[in-house]
Parts: C-alpha cells; structure tokens; sequence
C-alpha cells in the first residue's frame, strides 16, 4: 500500500510508473521474495524481511523450512528482554539500573530504529514511558560522531545493542569494538 496523496502525481504520472513496475517485473519479484527465493544475488541468499512483519501463523519458508515460527521465538524473546530492561529488573554488571540505550549500526540496521525512535519522540504514551531515559545511535566511524554518541553515558548503566543482519559490517564491528 502506498499513500501519495501528497505528491504531485496524476493519473498519467501513475499510469507511467504501473507500467514501468510492471516492465521490471515488479509483481514477479515480489512473489519470489515472498516464497523465499534467493534474490539477494550478492550474498546469495533469501530476502525475509516479510518473515519479521508476518503473523505466527505464516508460512514462509527458506530451503524448504519455515523460518516463521523462529522469528516469533526471537521477537518473543526480544520483548521479554525489553520488558525486564524498562522495569528494571535487568540491571548492568554492577548491579544498577540500565537507563541508556546506545546502538550501534549502520544503514538500514541503525535507519529503521531510528526512523521509529522518531515517530515515537511525540507520542505521549510514549513519552511517559521513556521518562528517565536516553537512546544514543552510533552509526559513523568517525571519532567525532563516536566522541558525540557516547558523551555523557555512563557504563554502569548503558545498555548497548549492536543492530546487525549479519554482524561482518566492517564499521559497525569497528564502533562494537570501540
């Protein structure tokens, strides 16, 4: 679904841009992303971005297994470790309290958290319930912006999570060892 109500398109403009989807293959590529075919020809592998949206029921499968049910187990679990970090039941190595988040990544690994960091800055629920907290990102190898991100944090009770597909980024492995 795409909403571009706000754009300065017609009907003709939109006619040009179907067919053109329609010439590439849009459809087509789409379909195999959604079956699990290896389209990634870089890393050759499936694209399964579909699998982290899709309800627990969904089927999709990579190699004949359905990769479904083991990202449910993992957002379960990312969802039980983020509850015990909020109320504080998860507690730095010394034993205080984590109140700041710092995450390190680049590209879309560190976009997306961003991008819903974002959205939420205006939410009132949410609001209240980042009250007391700070969320850093780190997503340059500059010494500047390393320097900037970690400013003011205190690791006694800085979570940090690397945010990675694949964990061989070489400047995201770089800010994780910094």
């Amino acid at each position: 679904v795409l909403d571009y109500c706000r754009q300065k398109v017609d009907a003709e403009t939109m006619s040009k841009l179907f067919s053109l989807a329609e010439k590439a293959g849009v459809e087509q590529k789409k379909h195999k992303m959604f079956n699990g075919e290896h389209i990634n020809e870089t890393e050759g592998r499936a694209v399964l971005h579909t699998a982290l949206r899709a309800p627990r029921d969904a089927v999709i499968c990579d190699e004949g297994k359905n990769v479904v049910p083991e990202v449910w187990k993992v957002l379960d679990d990312m969802k039980a470790f983020s509850d015990k970090v909020r109320s504080g039941e998860c507690k730095g190595f010394t034993g205080k309290a984590l109140t700041d988040v710092l995450c390190i990544g680049i590209g879309g690994s560190y976009l997306g958290v961003e991008f819903v960091f974002e959205a939420l800055k205006t939410d009132p629920e949410a609001s209240v319930a980042a009250k007391g907290r700070r969320l850093r990102f780190l997503a340059n190898v500059d010494p500047i912006d390393v320097k900037r991100a970690l400013e003011g944090l205190n690791a006694e009770t800085t979570l940090v999570v690397i945010v990675s597909k694949t964990f061989t980024t070489a400047e995201t492995m770089l800010n994780a060892k910094t």
